[in-house]
């Protein structure tokens, strides 16, 4: 039987993840759709061949044909959308950041375990083939000792109201940071850093505008993290060996190619196709989002409550290190204060 998801919310990234849904028919079924107009509930469930419209998001919860919510909200409302599935026994997937702060991750991991559910936070990267080959060279010490982790993710975005309110939990850390940040948490195996210390510059809004972001990890390991909404950065990153070097091309968080190089030269080249999907797709390598559906889907049919390439535990780690490079910028959400 498919497993049937609802999803809280009919923007544009739903749109990608749900034609990936889609594209695996046999393993996976949207049977509903919410929005706050119910209108666009309407469009995006006649645009996607849904059954069923609702507007309200808590009528997904309310729902008996919902196995699975996807929360594709802005991110301040995530902990409130993602809550209350959980709380109606709902496994959930939710878009990164999952949450604003870390005590609103551990929140959440608590009741999800509480109810005895799967629950997950929507790193689409972690389940890319790149990444897979990423994790076996640095397993099998091909690289080295890893020292440093250099990535950067910076688009324009000056003009996305969205992402440069602070209302809406906007941000270049929040909306770009968290890519380069789960990433060299990945490298470093989920741990908990030494230390996070961020530096940069807030816009008027109070959301930062750009920054740059240290992690330190045991022998002697770091990471320098760069991230901006002001300009465009190259969009690629860097695993550093005492042996060997990682280059993680762009997009570096949807990659369909790397390289490994020694002291003089590329010494391997690893390309991974996409999959192919028919449709007309917002987002860049969006249809990589198939690779995330159908690990998801594994899991639930084994009985899983989380995933071991994206755990529980390191959510709560990643929106900790967002919460502390906040803080340095200045950036505080005004109940912080």
């Amino acid at each position: 039987m498919a497993l049937r998801w609802g999803f809280v919310s009919a923007g544009k990234v739903c749109s990608d993840f749900g034609a990936c849904l889609q594209s695996l028919p046999e393993e996976h079924k949207i049977v509903a759709v919410a929005a706050r107009d119910l209108d666009r509930a309407k469009e995006f469930a006649k645009l996607h061949d849904i059954p069923q419209a609702y507007q309200g998001y808590d009528k997904i919860a309310e729902d008996p044909n919902v196995d699975i919510a996807y929360i594709g909200v802005v991110h301040n409302y995530h902990y409130e959308h993602a809550l209350l599935m959980l709380q109606h026994g709902k496994h959930v997937l939710c878009e990164k950041p999952l949450c604003l702060t870390e005590a609103q991750a551990k929140g959440l991991v608590a009741e999800a375990k509480k109810q005895n559910v799967f629950f997950m936070e929507g790193v689409w990267s972690r389940f890319f083939p790149a990444y897979q080959k990423i994790r076996e060279i640095i397993g099998t010490g091909q690289l080295g000792e890893v020292k440093l982790v250099i990535a950067n993710f910076g688009d324009y975005a000056l003009d996305v109201e969205r992402v440069c309110t602070k209302a809406t939990a906007g941000g270049a850390i929040l909306d770009k940071g968290i890519y380069a940040i789960q990433l060299a948490s990945m490298v470093f195996g989920g741990q908990k850093p030494t230390s996070v210390s961020s530096n940069g510059y807030l816009l008027d809004t109070g959301v930062d505008g750009i920054s740059s972001t240290v992690l330190k990890y045991p022998n002697n390991a770091m990471a320098v993290l760069n991230s901006s909404i002001m300009c465009d950065f190259p969009n690629e990153a860097f695993i550093m060996g005492e042996k060997k070097k990682i280059k993680v091309c762009f997009p570096f968080w949807c990659p369909t190619r790397i390289e490994i190089s020694d002291a003089e030269k590329i010494i391997e080249v690893h390309e991974f196709p996409l999959p192919e999907i028919k449709g007309d797709f917002i987002y860049t390598n969006a249809t990589g989002m198939q690779y995330e559906v159908a690990a998801v889907g594994k899991y639930i049919k084994e009985g899983a409550k989380e995933s071991p390439l994206m755990s529980q535990n390191e959510s709560i780690v990643i929106a900790g290190i967002m919460d502390k490079a906040r803080h340095d910028l200045g950036y505080y959400y005004d109940d912080e204060k």
